[in-house]
């Protein structure tokens, strides 16, 4: 995969090297060259470069076969997820209805007999 920009071709690379070495730094800001260098920074080797654009189709294509299997299972746990947590509000819904009270009879309240006057 190759992505043109002015007068520089940039282009996708795997790139394989010894483990106990480090590229090279390049003049280019934030570049790094493909030469490998150990910690006392003496040459050792070249890393080779592959195509990029294929294992990076690879890992995509692995990523969405994983996520296809897995979809169902994940969608299976979510809806018995879902019917767990309905099933509980609905316990506590039941629970924390109030129960409506039914008036069987109704009663005046009594009423205080008024202050008698006294006569002098």
């Amino acid at each position: 995969m190759d992505f043109n920009r002015g007068d520089w071709t940039w282009e996708l690379m795997l790139t394989r090297r010894p483990s106990d070495t480090h590229f090279s730094k390049s003049s280019t800001l934030g570049g790094e060259s493909p030469l490998a260098r150990d910690d006392d920074n003496t040459l050792v080797t070249h890393a080779v470069l592959f195509d990029g654009t294929k294992t990076a189709l690879v890992i995509l294509s692995t990523g969405v076969a994983l996520g296809l299997a897995v979809a169902p299972h994940v969608k299976s746990g979510l809806l018995s997820l879902k019917s767990k947590l309905r099933r509980r509000a609905e316990d506590t819904t039941d629970a924390d209805t109030p129960v409506p009270l039914t008036v069987v009879a109704e009663a005046e309240p009594e009423q205080p007999d008024p202050p008698r006057l006294r006569a002098v």
